[in-house]
């Protein structure tokens, strides 16, 4: 791989060529474009609600029938599992696995209102086509909350955050201590896994949540 047409391959590249080491860091809580995410499994010994994901797919995309949908795709998830991917040491990727909702059976409009029916899983890891990860820099997160109406199927509601930890540029800051052999991707720095972070959720709140920004104080760590 040394140098195609006498230009050589940076490290960057030679790093990747070669994968990721074979042992991997799994983490239940991180945050990414001022956004703190929990696994399901963390969630169940917390008040908060910080699994919900979903990733906006501009343009032509495909859903699980394998047909072209055009224009703004959104695809919703719950978040399993968070795992760094280290490529000799220098270059470290973060991980997303989540549950999906097959958009075209479990995903309908209720006047205004979005429902989710996560009975019905798209991108299941069965094949090469149905890869359940998605890179952490691409989520953004939405909260789920069971509709009275209609059995099995939850509301969706989607957060804007604003001014969060009161940080003035994009970038993401850590949260507790930081990890400084970590390799510098923007936005995507983890969280401790300790401690009781994120936004309270409550039933009475996503009932009535609109769609607006989220007022920075409701995240500040304790």
């Amino acid at each position: 791989m040394e140098g195609q047409r006498g230009q050589a391959i940076n490290k960057e590249i030679k790093w990747l060529a070669r994968g990721p080491l074979n042992n991997v860091q799994r983490y239940s809580g991180y945050l990414v474009k001022r956004y703190q995410f929990h696994t399901m499994k963390r969630e169940k010994f917390l008040k908060t609600q910080n699994s919900g994901v979903v990733v906006t797919v501009h343009g032509a995309s495909y859903a699980s029938s394998r047909s072209p949908i055009e224009g703004v795709v959104n695809y919703y998830g719950k978040l399993n599992h968070i795992i760094e991917l280290n490529y000799s040491g220098f270059i470290r990727v973060v991980l997303f696995k989540c549950d999906w909702v097959d958009i075209n059976r479990g995903c309908k409009k209720d006047d205004s209102v979005t429902l989710m029916n996560f009975s019905y899983k798209a991108y299941t890891g069965t094949n090469l086509m149905d890869d359940p990860f998605i890179l952490a820099s691409q989520a953004d997160t939405v909260f789920y909350g069971i509709d009275p109406k209609h059995k099995y199927w939850e509301v969706v509601r989607h957060v804007k955050v604003r001014d969060l930890f009161g940080m003035g540029g994009d970038d993401a800051q850590v949260v507790g201590n930081p990890y400084n052999d970590t390799f510098d991707v923007p936005n995507m720095n983890r969280i401790r896994d300790e401690g009781d972070d994120g936004m309270d959720v409550t039933p009475e709140m996503v009932a009535q949540m609109v769609d607006q920004d989220v007022d920075s104080k409701e995240f500040e760590d304790d």
